[in-house]
């Protein structure tokens, strides 16, 4: 029996694994792709997540692109920026996912990678013959002391709450995101936000002078495009955000990855434990992706989650004193951080005069909410965070 098993190899679920090796668990973690794969994500890596990932993949970090401002756009070309408080990197998921998936196995955990979890079950019992049944699709089953699920935003096990089991809030489903790598975008060295009527489209650098553009859009503003032409995005872009500034910045650019999307996009938090088990990444809850601060929390939670399951273990307490554990911290962290990022979005993706208003005094209110939206270490968890 594993000490952990981590549903999931994204970052979360990676960072999981390697807090839970340091703390001397047994872990095993299955992914269902094969890596590398390309994600829709925005591709910013926050001042915060960087001593962290500076420890385990230097080498995979020094490939990003060091940024050090914000620029936002408004559909009429109103343009404001401000400096990031302390410089962000740049860098695909592509070469991050892989990285630290590479550092788990280099750590002994045990990788399953392209093979998908199928259902899980809670076990009866006391602590030492308790715990978890997973089932791979291949019908191959393993057991675990505790459980981290962490496979993003839309997923589905059998035997458990998932997300494409619940019933949606009103309006949710409403958001598509769409993600494609440009070579060929003149260099800025900031992350720049367009605004339109219906959505934003992010423009990001990351390794080899290329660029991730990163669009969040609510599906009303397709139904006279639709979906056709998408895999050339930077026209079909064009057509759906009417953003002059935009097309210019993307003239001449030369895609050089598959366009890839996902929906529904659900800008919500959930629950973070489940019968003991615990949620961490996107799985736990999905924040505006303008905040850029999505891979920092799923690190963050992910290794949160793996010292919670720790403690829990080491004093025999059972499933439910972790799972409380992770809940309050995991609620200090991020609480602020999801109510600053909703009030922002109706101002963001407002009309065009409501954008123009909130860009107006931008170097400000961009400061005020990076800083807002930013991880929040618990005191109790000062010794082991990133800083």
């Amino acid at each position: 029996m594993f000490d952990l098993a981590i549903i999931g190899g994204g970052p979360a679920g990676t960072a999981a694994a390697l807090e839970a090796r340091r703390c001397g668990l047994r872990v095993a973690v299955w992914e269902r792709d094969r890596l590398p794969r390309h994600k829709v994500c925005g591709e910013f890596i926050s001042a915060e997540a960087l001593p962290w990932l500076q420890q385990v993949v230097p080498r995979t970090l020094e490939r990003g692109s060091v940024i050090r401002d914000a620029e936002f756009v408004c559909e009429n070309g109103f343009t404001r920026g401000f400096d990031l408080p302390r410089p962000a990197r740049g860098l695909s998921r592509y070469w991050l996912d892989r990285a630290l998936w590479s550092a788990a196995a280099e750590n002994s955990a045990e990788v399953h990678e392209g093979q998908s979890i199928r259902a899980v079950r809670k076990l009866g019992g006391s602590q030492s013959d308790g715990g978890w049944k997973l089932e791979s699709a291949d019908g191959h089953t393993e057991k675990a002391k505790a459980l981290i699920v962490a496979c993003g935003r839309w997923w589905a096990l059998e035997g458990f709450s998932s997300p494409i089991h619940e019933r949606k809030p009103a309006g949710a489903g409403k958001w598509v995101g769409i993600k494609a790598h440009f070579a060929g975008v003149a260099p800025r060295g900031s992350v720049e936000m367009y605004l339109f009527r219906g959505g934003y489209c992010g423009l990001a650098p990351i390794e080899d002078g290329e660029y991730n553009v990163c669009c969040l859009l609510r599906r009303r503003c397709l139904r006279d495009v639709g979906m056709q032409g998408i895999e050339n995005l930077a026209a079909w872009l064009v057509q759906v955000s009417c953003h002059a500034a935009l097309a210019g910045r993307l003239q001449g650019a030369m895609q050089v990855s598959p366009t890839v999307t996902t929906a529904p996009v659900l800008l919500v938090r959930r629950q973070p434990a489940q019968e003991g088990a615990l949620l961490a990444g996107d799985a736990s809850g999905f924040i505006d992706p303008f905040t850029g601060e999505g891979i920092s929390i799923a690190l963050h939670s992910g290794r949160l989650a793996a010292r919670a399951i720790a403690a829990s273990l080491s004093m025999g307490s059972g499933d439910e004193h972790g799972a409380e554990i992770y809940r309050q911290s995991l609620r200090q962290a991020v609480r602020r951080s999801y109510k600053m990022a909703t009030l922002a979005r109706g101002l963001l993706h407002g009309s065009p005069w409501v954008q123009g208003l909130a860009a107006t005094p931008l170097p400000w209110f961009g400061r005020w909410l990076f800083r807002e939206t930013r991880w929040r270490e618990a005191p109790k968890d000062k010794a082991a965070s990133f800083t």
